[in-house]
C-alpha cells in the first residue's frame, strides 16, 4: 500500500506520527509520501529528516506547490496521488499515529473486497480542560453515531484522519480533483463513493489523533470551526445528532413538564438514566475501544457535556472559518471559497 500524509505547518504530534509509521511497518513494505506545499513550510525539515533517517525505506517528501484556490489538504493529496506506486492508497493526517493492527486491518478489508476503508478517529489522552473537550468531541460525540450508523449499514460519516481508497475507486467517483473546493473533502469523497455504490468499510481498529493546542481557547475555536464545517457539509446529519440525543431529549422533557406544571418525577428519572448511562458507556468505551485509563471521576463531565455542546449550535451557522492560514466562506453542501489569508 501507499501512505500519503498531507502536511501543512508543524503539528504537536508530527514527529510521533512519523515514528509510528516505522513501528507499524516492520517489513518496510509501505510506500510513504509526505506532501507539503513549500520548502519553506516549517514541517519540511522534519519530513526530510524523517526520510534521511530511514534510507532503506520508500519515503518521498513531495513539494506540491501553492494550493491557490484549492483546499490545502486535498491539494496535497491530488498532487501526491500520481506518485503512488500501489493501487491501494491510504491518506493519514499529520497528527495521527498509525499502528501495525490498523495497517493489517486496512489490508484485510481491501483483500475482502473493500473499495474504500475508514478508521474511527480516537483522540489520545490530552492534558487540561481543552484536552478533555477534544476527547469528548472525538471519542464521545463523533464516534458513537458513526459506529451506530455503520452497524445499521448506513455509514454516512467518513473521517479523513485515516482513510484508504483503491485508485480504481477514486476514478469511479471522478478523481480527487472533483473535491478540491470541498471544506470536508473526506465527507464529500465518502458520500460520492457511497452514491457510486462502492463497498465501504469502517475498520475495526481506531486511529489515534492528537490535535495541536489543548488550551481551552484553542480547543473551543477548533471545535466551533468543525461545527460549522459539519453543519454546512451535512446539515441533516448535524441536526439529527442534536435532536436524537437521549440526554437532550430528557432535559427537553423536563423543561416542558416544568413549563406546563406537570409532575417532574418521570422526566427527572429520564434525565438521571440518560446522563448516568452516558457516563458509564463513555467509561467502558475508553477502556474497551480506546485503551484509555482515565480516572473514573473524569466521566462525570459527560453528565453535562451534551448541554454544554449546545453552545456550539449557533456557532455552527457561521459561514466563515479560518483554517491553516486561509479564510474560507462556506456554502450549502460544504463548498468552500477562499476569501483571504490569516
Amino acid at each position: 500500500m501507499t501512505l500519503i500524509k498531507p502536511v501543512k505547518g508543524l503539528d504537536d504530534a508530527m514527529e510521533e506520527s512519523f515514528r509510528s509509521i516505522v513501528a507499524a511497518d516492520p517489513l518496510k513494505t509501505l510506500q510513504v509520501i509526505v506532501a507539503l506545499e513549500s520548502e519553506d513550510d516549517p514541517a519540511c525539515p522534519v519530513a526530510r529528516a524523517f526520510a534521511a533517517r530511514h534510507p532503506d525505506r520508500d519515503i518521498l517528501v513531495a513539494i506540491t506547490g501553492p494550493s491557490g484556490s484549492r483546499m490545502g489538504k486535498v491539494h496535497n493529496m491530488i498532487e501526491a496521488l500520481p506518485r503512488a506506486k500501489h493501487d491501494r492508497v491510504l491518506f493519514s493526517d499529520a497528527d495521527t499515529c498509525i499502528t501495525a493492527p490498523l495497517l493489517a486491518d486496512a489490508a484485510r478489508a481491501f483483500d475482502e473486497g473493500a473499495d474504500a476503508v475508514y478508521a474511527m478517529p480516537y483522540h489520545a489522552e490530552a492534558p487540561g480542560l481543552g484536552g478533555l473537550w477534544y476527547m469528548i468531541a472525538f471519542n464521545h460525540a463523533f464516534c458513537v453515531p458513526v459506529a451506530l450508523t455503520s452497524d445499521l449499514g448506513q455509514l454516512r460519516a467518513f473521517a479523513g484522519a485515516f482513510m484508504g481508497y483503491k485508485k480504481s475507486a477514486l476514478a469511479r467517483v471522478g478523481g480527487l480533483e472533483r473535491f478540491q473546493n470541498e471544506i470536508a473533502d473526506d465527507y464529500s469523497l465518502g458520500a460520492a463513493a457511497r452514491e457510486a455504490g462502492l463497498r465501504q468499510v469502517l475498520l475495526r481498529e481506531p486511529v489515534f489523533v492528537s490535535e495541536t493546542g489543548t488550551g481551552p481557547g484553542e480547543a473551543f475555536r477548533h471545535i466551533a470551526k468543525w461545527s460549522s464545517i459539519i453543519f454546512w457539509s451535512f446539515p441533516a446529519g448535524y441536526s439529527a445528532v442534536v435532536l436524537m440525543n437521549p440526554v437532550l431529549q430528557a432535559w427537553a422533557a423536563l423543561a416542558l413538564a416544568a413549563a406546563r406544571g406537570a409532575p417532574l418525577a418521570l422526566p427527572l428519572v429520564a434525565v438521571a438514566a440518560a446522563s448516568l448511562s452516558r457516563a458509564l458507556i463513555g467509561f467502558l468505551q475508553d477502556r474497551l475501544v480506546g485503551g484509555l485509563r482515565l480516572p473514573a471521576a473524569t466521566y462525570l463531565s459527560l453528565l453535562v457535556a451534551d448541554l454544554g455542546a449546545l453552545a456550539f449550535v449557533p456557532l455552527a451557522l457561521r459561514r466563515t472559518v479560518r483554517w491553516r492560514g486561509k479564510v474560507y466562506r462556506l456554502s450549502p453542501g460544504g463548498r468552500a471559497e477562499v476569501v483571504g489569508n490569516c
